[in-house]
């Protein structure tokens, strides 16, 4: 398999698409719960917060494996800071999960509900971990960014416990409004230029032999060993050493 570097974005920028998606509906189906309560309407929700967790792995799966997981795993190993999103999918299907085991039990077993509040909350801490796992250059674009993610997701569901303890319809609105928020900064959300590129952490020189002077722009073959990274530009691609030729 070929891995064009670009593949990173590609896949994050879908990652984030998946995530305001599922955030949408959450904020659709609440808010039409605030005038109808009930109904099978509310199932959306949950359904859709499984649904992204999937899309999440099916989108690294594919934009950086291309439907192999063997390749994926090599790809996560370049980009070790990839694995979050890893986490991401896991915690929005928990959510998920928790919600339908809420509404199957009828609305009777709070407990469930609390618990998927508490995944929204772990996602939005989530979002403030971001920063660390691209390039220095990126830093402060997807600091401000995700930081902007984190507090909208971690205030509403601070306003959707106070509701909780103590009722109030300004509580639900503002649950709402602040749900519908966060889904659309996520949905608009391009990853950064430059977010997980590659860079040099150490190279090993290939035996000096006597060869033509190289063409100007000519780009040179490099030997590395395994576990060193290379210098690529955007436009490189990176062959998976057991998969040649694909």
């Amino acid at each position: 398999m070929t891995l064009n570097l670009d593949s990173y974005n590609t896949a994050s920028t879908m990652i984030h698409a998946a995530q305001g998606t599922a955030l949408l509906a959450i904020g659709f189906t609440e808010a039409y719960a605030l005038y109808k309560p009930g109904g099978r309407i509310r199932f959306i929700s949950p359904l859709a917060l499984l649904l992204s967790g999937a899309v999440m792995l099916l989108a690294m799966l594919y934009f950086l494996g291309g439907w192999s997981v063997e390749s994926l795993m090599f790809s996560l190993q370049l980009k070790s800071g990839f694995y979050i999103f890893v986490s991401f999918a896991c915690f929005y299907a928990s959510a998920g999960l928790s919600q339908l085991t809420f509404l199957l039990s009828e609305e009777k077993n709070r407990g469930w509900y609390y618990l998927f509040l508490f995944f929204l909350a772990v996602i939005g801490l989530l979002y403030f971990g971001m920063s660390k796992k691209v390039n220095p250059e990126a830093v402060v674009e997807v600091a401000a960014a995700h930081s902007a993610f984190g507090f909208t997701l971690l205030a509403a569901v601070i306003f959707k416990l106070l509701n909780g303890f103590r009722p109030r319809k300004g509580f639900n609105l503002a649950w709402v409004a602040l749900i519908l928020i966060v889904s659309f900064q996520l949905l608009s959300y391009k990853e950064v230029e430059g977010a997980f590129d590659f860079r040099v952490t150490g190279l090993q020189a290939s035996p000096q032999i006597s060869s033509p002077a190289a063409a100007p722009g000519a780009v040179k073959p490099l030997n590395f060993s395994p576990g060193k990274s290379i210098v690529v530009n955007k436009d490189a691609k990176i062959t998976h050493p057991k998969r040649t030729g694909n």
